[in-house]
C-alpha cells in the first residue's frame, strides 16, 4: 500500500521533468502531465488574464492515482492578470454558481453538498472559493500578484474513497 506523502512526494519529483508519465496496471493507475485541459476544469478563462510564467513549475499540470477503486485526479491552471483580486474573485463566483453553492474560504462555513473551510490552510490575502460536492470539485484560488493584479488557480479535484481538504 502506498503512504500518502511518499505518493505525493513522487508525484512533484516527477512533475519536475518536462516528460508526461502515464502508467496503468492491473492494480491502478497513475498520471502525470505538464498538461491541462481547461475543458474538464469546466470554468472559462478570466478575459485578459494569460498563463503563468514560472521557470520553476508549470502553469498546467494533471495529476492522478487510482488503486481499485480509490484515488483522485487533479487539474490545474495557473493564471495571472493585471486586474485586483475582488474583480477575478467576482468572475469567477458567477461561474462557479453552475456547480452549487459557492463558498469562500476563509470566511465560509459548510454547503449542503459537504464542501467546508474546515482545515482549509491559507496564506494571508489569499481567498479560495470552491463549488460542486465532496467527490467533484472545482477551486479558484486567487492572491494579490507581487507586482500588482493577482494571480489565480483554476482547479478541478475529483476523488473517491479518499478524503480531500
Amino acid at each position: 500500500m502506498f503512504e500518502p506523502l511518499s505518493v505525493l512526494f513522487l508525484s512533484a519529483r516527477l512533475l519536475s521533468f518536462s516528460q508526461d508519465v502515464e502508467v496503468t496496471t492491473s492494480k491502478g493507475s497513475a498520471t502525470i502531465k505538464n498538461k491541462a485541459d481547461l475543458k474538464e476544469i469546466g470554468l472559462p478563462v478570466y478575459p485578459g488574464s494569460r498563463l503563468r510564467e514560472d521557470p520553476k513549475e508549470s502553469a498546467q499540470t494533471t495529476l492522478g492515482f487510482w488503486i481499485s477503486e480509490k484515488g483522485f485526479r487533479v487539474v490545474a491552471l495557473k493564471y495571472e492578470s493585471s486586474d485586483a483580486p475582488q474583480k477575478i474573485l467576482t468572475y469567477y463566483r458567477k461561474a462557479l454558481g453552475r456547480f452549487g453553492t459557492v463558498l469562500q474560504c476563509p470566511g465560509g462555513t459548510t454547503t449542503p453538498s459537504g464542501l467546508t473551510c474546515k482545515d482549509h490552510e491559507m496564506k494571508a490575502g489569499e481567498v479560495d472559493l470552491m463549488a460542486g460536492s465532496s467527490e467533484k470539485r472545482r477551486i479558484v484560488g486567487v492572491e494579490p500578484a507581487p507586482s500588482g493584479g493577482a494571480r489565480f488557480e483554476l482547479v478541478y479535484l475529483w476523488t473517491k474513497g479518499v478524503e480531500a481538504h
